[in-house]
């Protein structure tokens, strides 16, 4: 207490600040002076309470990367993220949990509680599925100390999935009532070794879907005609390949009937 007063006395003297409430004031001014002194005075605690009050020890879990960058390979399904850490504090740490941005991540640590000075790290599983070039999915692991605050540290993973085979456009659309005239999906193949389109057929009864090789293995248009637009849909091609890696033996292109908006 005492080390605080003195303290207290040498941050108001460097503020320019007197402590003594002066008497020959009138009352107006006294008024005014005794608000600024208020105002200093919280200052100068302020001050004191930065540089002479012992910091609190939160969880202190030290990653070495919050960052993580991977590059796919084309027969990858799956793409691990693993994050190191080490508990830096002086007390035990426990992860409460870890927050996904996304349903293709699955993450766990290799055990709930750190002891001081340990290591231990969270593993994030990313399921490739049907997505292409570069993600970036977050994630927020939320540890404790007993009795302390939560802390929320946040990773980022960013995989990059190499094309293995491209459709564009994403979705080919008809107005209700326009001209039932053909429109083409262009399939193409930037992968290593070649692909061949085997069959294709429709899940909507009323188009007719044929398929032209550009260049065998490589490049393919796919042409689909409504025989009428009268009516809104939302249908796909099944698209049937030879390809060895099993998650593009079969593709989907998308097309729609949609009503005008008025």
């Amino acid at each position: 207490m005492f080390r605080s007063r003195v303290s207290l006395f040498i941050v108001c003297s460097m503020c320019g600040f007197q402590l003594r409430e002066p008497s020959d004031l009138n009352l107006v001014k006294w008024k005014e002076i005794n608000h600024n002194k208020n105002v200093m005075r919280h200052f100068c605690t302020l001050i004191l309470l930065l540089f002479f009050t012992p910091i609190m020890a939160f969880a202190e879990l030290e990653f070495g990367n919050k960052e993580i960058e991977i590059k796919a390979k084309p027969i990858d399904e799956v793409v691990s993220f693993v994050f190191p850490f080490k508990n830096a504090g002086k007390v035990p740490v426990s992860v409460i949990d870890v927050n996904l941005a996304c349903s293709c991540l699955s993450a766990k640590t290799d055990k709930e509680s750190y002891g001081p000075g340990e290591d231990g790290y969270l593993e994030a599983i990313f399921s490739i599925g049907s997505f292409t070039g570069i993600q970036r999915k977050s994630m927020t692991i939320i540890s404790q100390d007993e009795g302390k605050e939560k802390v929320r540290d946040s990773l980022l993973a960013i995989l990059t999935i190499p094309d293995v085979v491209t459709i564009e456009p994403e979705l080919i659309k008809w107005k209700v009532g326009e001209d039932p005239v053909a429109k083409t999906f262009i399939f193409k193949v930037p992968y290593v070794d070649p692909i061949k389109i085997t069959n294709v057929s429709c899940t909507r009864e009323g188009f007719d879907v044929s398929v032209v090789a550009k260049k065998e293995g490589r490049e393919y248009e796919i042409k689909i005609k409504p025989q009428k637009t009268s009516k809104p849909m939302l249908g796909m091609i099944k698209i049937e390949t030879d390809s060895k890696l099993k998650k593009h033996s079969r593709k989907l292109a998308f097309f729609s009937i949609a009503r005008k908006r008025r």
